[in-house]
């Protein structure tokens, strides 16, 4: 089962922003990543915020350094294992951002 790594809100309280630049991956397409450890480094035009791993596992990029993307997409996955990574790394990114 793949995690999601999703948008979250940045800011303070009452003060929300809807899109956010995706500043820095701080690992690699395919790398394995720790629950708990920083993954993305996003920001707005005043806040900043670092996403953490919700799960271990493989790497999945969908939305690239430097892109924008709303707050509550979904800018990658963690796959469970190599052979889960392989058939998201196949898959078409709008399909993957479903549901």
């Amino acid at each position: 089962m793949v995690t999601k790594i999703i948008i979250p809100i940045v800011g303070k309280t009452g003060q929300k922003y809807d899109i956010v630049k995706l500043v820095e991956w701080k690992a690699e397409e395919g790398a394995w990543v720790e629950k708990g450890s920083t993954v993305l480094a996003i920001e707005t035009e005043k806040a900043s915020c670092d996403i953490e791993a919700e799960a271990s596992g493989f790497l999945h990029i969908l939305v690239g350094e430097g892109e924008k993307a709303m707050v509550g997409a979904v800018a990658g996955l963690i796959a469970e294992s190599k052979e889960e990574l392989e058939e998201v790394q196949k898959t078409p990114p709008w399909e993957l951002a479903k549901g």
